[in-house]
């Protein structure tokens, strides 16, 4: 669940065609999960964070490989 929301942040930051909106959605998830370490009694792992950015990424990735596409299809 967290690699799917990590995945559609990314296309909705995408979507804004703003470089500092998907480099503050960015800080914003690692920020996110040290406020909620600090709060958490327990420990948090560390996997969820990475999960999540990996998601982030690959959802940004996949957003430019779509418009790619539809360049490449609209060029033939």
């Amino acid at each position: 669940m967290v690699f799917f929301l990590g995945i559609s942040l990314g296309v909705a930051a995408l979507a804004l065609r703003s470089m500092s909106a998907l480099a503050l959605i960015g800080v914003t998830i690692t920020g996110i999960f040290a406020v909620s370490a600090m709060v958490s009694a327990s420990g948090v792992p560390v996997l969820s964070l990475l999960i999540a950015l990996a998601g982030y990424n690959l959802g940004i990735a996949g957003g430019f490989a779509a418009m790619l596409a539809v360049m490449r299809l609209k060029l033939v």
